[in-house]
């Protein structure tokens, strides 16, 4: 081979290796451009490396930055429900609740008005003489002083358990009309403080058989 032609080849394999990077810091940037976000995948070293507080803190801010004042105010009484298993609605786990809780104080921090107990059955109706045109009408007024009874709302969600992952979703719930102001899906790397909540992987880890012969016989 031609010295003249080995170094044709250095630099084509040199301009192909820069193309590829140009094309991959490209697609990078179209995807961040074209949805306004970097992707949320994570590997799961990464993710187990993050306490699973501050992975609820942040579904928390997701939860209450997607609600808008003319949906809900921070007069608006937000009721909890527990967390559920998706696949085992009786399941009692801790998880499920500290959970919620770790969600719900989140909220607490930013001012929503987190109440205890259940609804009224005025939270599931309008005021005498009030209809969801009112509110409407009210926020399309630019520097409206009118102020409307605040509207109730319920936290809820669920999750479910995969290999790695427990997947969680979450929801906030106008009462008065059913309508969902905020949704929020996340996911939680299985570490051992959840393997500690959850009964049913301790269970599932003590049945499992070895893959690999562990005695040997005479």
């Amino acid at each position: 081979m031609s010295i003249l032609t080995a170094t044709l080849l250095l630099f084509a394999q040199g301009c192909g290796n820069r193309m590829w990077e140009d094309t991959k810091e490209a697609s990078t940037d179209t995807f961040n451009y074209v949805f306004d976000s970097e992707p949320t995948a994570r590997t799961y070293h990464e993710t187990a490396s993050v306490p699973i507080i501050e992975l609820n803190y942040r579904a928390a801010d997701t939860l209450f930055a997607n609600v808008t004042s003319d949906e809900l105010t921070l007069n608006s009484a937000v009721f909890v429900t527990p967390f559920t298993n998706q696949d085992d609605p009786g399941d009692k786990s801790v998880f499920g609740q500290t959970m919620t809780r770790q969600i719900a104080d989140r909220l607490v921090q930013h001012g929503v008005h987190i109440t205890e107990g259940v609804p009224n059955a005025t939270d599931f109706t309008y005021a005498s003489g009030l209809k969801g045109a009112d509110y409407e009408k009210a926020a399309g007024l630019a520097g409206s002083s009118r102020e409307l009874p605040p509207r109730s709302a319920r936290l809820t969600g669920s999750y479910v358990i995969a290999d790695r992952y427990v997947y969680m979703t979450a929801r906030v719930v106008r009462l008065v009309d059913s309508t969902v102001v905020s949704a929020h899906n996340w996911t939680l790397p299985i570490t051992d403080s959840v393997r500690q909540m959850l009964p049913q992987l301790q269970a599932r880890d003590e049945g499992m058989v070895p893959t690999v012969k562990t005695s040997f016989n005479d």
